[in-house]
C-alpha cells in the first residue's frame, strides 16, 4: 500500500483557512482498461467513487499505473462532465469554457490559475461565514411577540425605578 503524506498547504484545494496537520494522500492508479484502483483498499472504484471522495474532502491523486504520470486532472474534468450529462446544472457555461480556452494560448496563463483558485477559495470562505452566521441566527430561541412586550416592559420598569430612587433626596 503506498501512502504519501501532506500538510493540509500542500494539497491542491487547501488555503490559510484549512487546519494545517498531517493528512494521508490517498493513491488511486489509473489502469489502461480505464479502471480506477485504490490502492489503500485494493479496490477498484468507479468514478462515483472518486466523485465522493471529493464530496468528503479526502486528498486523492490519481497515477497512471505504469508511468505514474499525474491524472487526477482529467479525472476530475471527467466527473465534471459526467454530472452535466446527469442533468446537473453546468457551472462552466459555453462562454466560460471558450474564455477558459483562449487562456491556454495567453502568456498570461500562469497567473491566471493561482488566481481563479484564490477567488473559489475566497468565496467558499465567505460562504462558510454565512452558513456559520445564518445558523447561529437560527439557533437563537425564538421569542413570541408577547414575551418582547414582557421583556420591554420589564426593561421600562427597571429603568423607571432606578430613576425615581435616583430623584429622591433622602429624609434629613
Amino acid at each position: 500500500m503506498q501512502r504519501t503524506y501532506l500538510m493540509n498547504s500542500e494539497l491542491p484545494g487547501y488555503n490559510e483557512f484549512s487546519h494545517h496537520r498531517m493528512l494521508v494522500l490517498k493513491i488511486l492508479r489509473k489502469y489502461p482498461n480505464r479502471r480506477i484502483y485504490d490502492t489503500e483498499t485494493s479496490k477498484f472504484v468507479t468514478l462515483a467513487d472518486v466523485h465522493q471522495l471529493v464530496t468528503d474532502r479526502v486528498p486523492f491523486q490519481v497515477v497512471h499505473s505504469k508511468t505514474g504520470t499525474d491524472l487526477t486532472r482529467s479525472v476530475l474534468l471527467q466527473i465534471i462532465s459526467e454530472m452535466e450529462e446527469q442533468g446537473h446544472q453546468s457551472l462552466l457555461t459555453n462562454r466560460i469554457l471558450e474564455e477558459l480556452i483562449r487562456f491556454y494560448g495567453d502568456r498570461m496563463v500562469g497567473l491566471m490559475a493561482p488566481w481563479f483558485e484564490q477567488q473559489i477559495l475566497q468565496y467558499l470562505a465567505a460562504q462558510d461565514r454565512l452558513k456559520t452566521q445564518f445558523m447561529n441566527t437560527l439557533s437563537q430561541p425564538y421569542t413570541t411577540p408577547e414575551n418582547m412586550l414582557k421583556q420591554m416592559m420589564e426593561q421600562y420598569r427597571g429603568i423607571l425605578g432606578k430613576n425615581s430612587s435616583s430623584n429622591h433626596e433622602p429624609d434629613a
